[in-house]
């Protein structure tokens, strides 16, 4: 699971092209339900929707210890059934805030979690190994951003006063000239990929199966160094073997891009996004060579672990899942680079699947949902849920495309992204909308306003016909799958289109 790749970015991943998609299934339109990172991978160990699982956001009082039942998931169910279970890398967001040093999350063997907010940066962490803490790169500086990273699990009033003063609090007042240290070594992706590859070397040796999530940074921000210590370049930095050939991809400019006319938009928008300049264009170049570069290095380790499997005789009753846990937007309606959003860009994520039984070269079109995953694991490891899911498993789709489940899928993001005086990233307000294969319905809740986009028509999301009277029929009938979903459990959020 890569944290916030674009759909898009799977052009650049050879290796993941090759192994994995050529050899497996490619979903077309696989959806992020809540694309948020914490909420998203609330859902992926649960199989529910967020307005059921409870997070509803990244920070206090949601993140990972506002999760309801929070022993209650994915692994703990495969662990019920005999697997051996780990998990390398990120973990849900607010993770080691409150307890760095003793909290193992229920249902894993091996534990090799990542402590925000150092899990962002690609060069100085720490990690919780079965309970011990370990770092990598400038060890004082690593634990400093541990220390800074309780402000995501406690309530700041002081919008960003308040995050200002616990930065000075730990690193001094700015202007910063030190961000720790640099070393090829360290560089998160490939410390995490290597100790995946340990893991499923050291399983072909067992006779019990395994489930193994490792869970990179790549591609996502390095955060506290580059948005709040103006770390200057790339954000984030690509794997030094990399970082010469990263300057050749150049950013996608798609009819999104830099969006002309935002009259159409809702005030969040219009208010929050006005057109980017010259300087902000450059800098989304410069974080796009740093998100492919990061991304080579995972699709570097995507090919040892397939060679990994191969040469310990695994790779036939295995099954690789690719997933991302939300899209991404990169300059498509303005957005300076963030997720969150009802857009296409923020919503899809790219999912692949490989493994016995699963036919190569084939690709699924329509939408599927993150609600899915976690029924499809269950399927796979013939496990039982601990709890009601709200998706399905893919396994009939798989087996065949005709099987896909059709229904509407609910979009949401239950609260704003930030509370108080934050100026960055003032678009995310919240919503609720639905998603079928053709529309996009969203009701943002503080304003009331709406947006529709019938993207057969306008897969860019450019002309937002919620106002248009030839679309009055289709809004009622997406408002009234909304007002079903809304508060679904289970089969209930099985709504046909």
């Amino acid at each position: 699971m890569t944290d916030d790749q674009a759909q898009a970015d799977l052009a650049h991943m050879p290796n993941v092209k090759r192994l994995l998609a050529a050899q497996g299934t490619t979903f077309a339109d696989a959806v992020d339900s809540f694309p948020l990172c914490c909420p998203s991978r609330a859902t992926f160990i649960t199989g529910q929707y967020a307005h059921n699982h409870g997070v509803g956001g990244n920070f206090w009082s949601f993140g990972w210890y506002g999760m309801k039942h929070r022993a209650n998931t994915l692994p703990a169910w495969l662990q019920k059934v005999g697997y051996r279970t780990a998990l390398v890398g990120k973990w849900l967001n607010g993770y080691g805030a409150r307890d760095a040093h003793g909290e193992v999350p229920a249902g894993f063997d091996i534990w090799r979690g990542l402590l925000d907010v150092s899990a962002y940066d690609y060069y100085n962490f720490v990690m919780n190994q079965n309970g011990t803490l370990k770092s990598w790169g400038d060890a004082d500086f690593a634990r400093k951003l541990v220390e800074f990273a309780k402000i995501e699990v406690v309530r700041n009033d002081a919008g960003v006063t308040g995050v200002l003063d616990r930065l000075a609090q730990f690193f001094g007042p700015g202007p910063y000239t030190y961000w720790g240290t640099h070393n090829p070594e360290d560089y998160s992706p490939d410390v995490t990929g290597r100790m995946t590859e340990d893991l499923v070397r050291a399983e072909g040796k067992s006779r019990k199966p395994f489930f193994i999530w490792w869970a990179p940074a790549a591609p996502h921000r390095e955060n506290v160094a580059t948005a709040l210590m103006n770390r200057p370049g790339r954000d984030p930095r690509p794997a030094p073997r990399y970082a010469a050939k990263s300057a050749r991809y150049r950013l996608p400019r798609p009819p999104s891009f830099n969006e002309a006319d935002f009259a159409d938009k809702p005030s969040n928008m219009r208010n929050a996004a006005p057109l980017m300049t010259d300087e902000q264009i450059e800098q989304l170049q410069l974080d796009y060579e740093g998100r492919i570069g990061s991304l080579l290095a995972v699709d570097d380790h995507v090919k040892k672990l397939v060679r990994t499997l191969r040469a310990t005789g695994q790779l036939k009753n295995t099954l690789i899942v690719f997933v991302s846990d939300n899209g991404w937007l990169q300059g498509q309606h303005r957005v300076t680079g963030d997720k969150f959003l009802p857009y296409a860009e923020s919503l899809r994520i790219p999912l692949i699947v490989r493994g016995p039984g699963v036919p190569a070269g084939r690709t699924v079109h329509g939408q599927v949902a993150n609600i899915d995953f976690a029924p499809t694991l269950v399927d796979v490891a013939n496990a039982r849920a601990g709890r009601t899911m709200d998706g399905v498993s893919l396994l009939p789709t798989i087996r065949d495309p005709r099987k896909r489940p059709q229904r509407t899928l609910e979009i949401e993001a239950l609260e704003p992204l930030f509370r108080g005086n934050i100026p960055v990233n003032a678009w995310d307000r919240p919503y609720k909308g639905v998603r079928t294969d053709r529309y996009t319905y969203v009701v943002y809740t503080e304003t009331g306003e709406q947006e529709l986009y019938d993207r057969r028509k306008d897969p860019h999301q450019l002309s937002n016909v919620a106002g248009d009277p030839s679309y009055a029929r289709v809004k009622v009938t997406l408002a009234a799958r909304l007002a079903k979903l809304d508060r679904c459990k289970g089969r209930s959020c099985y709504v046909k289109p």
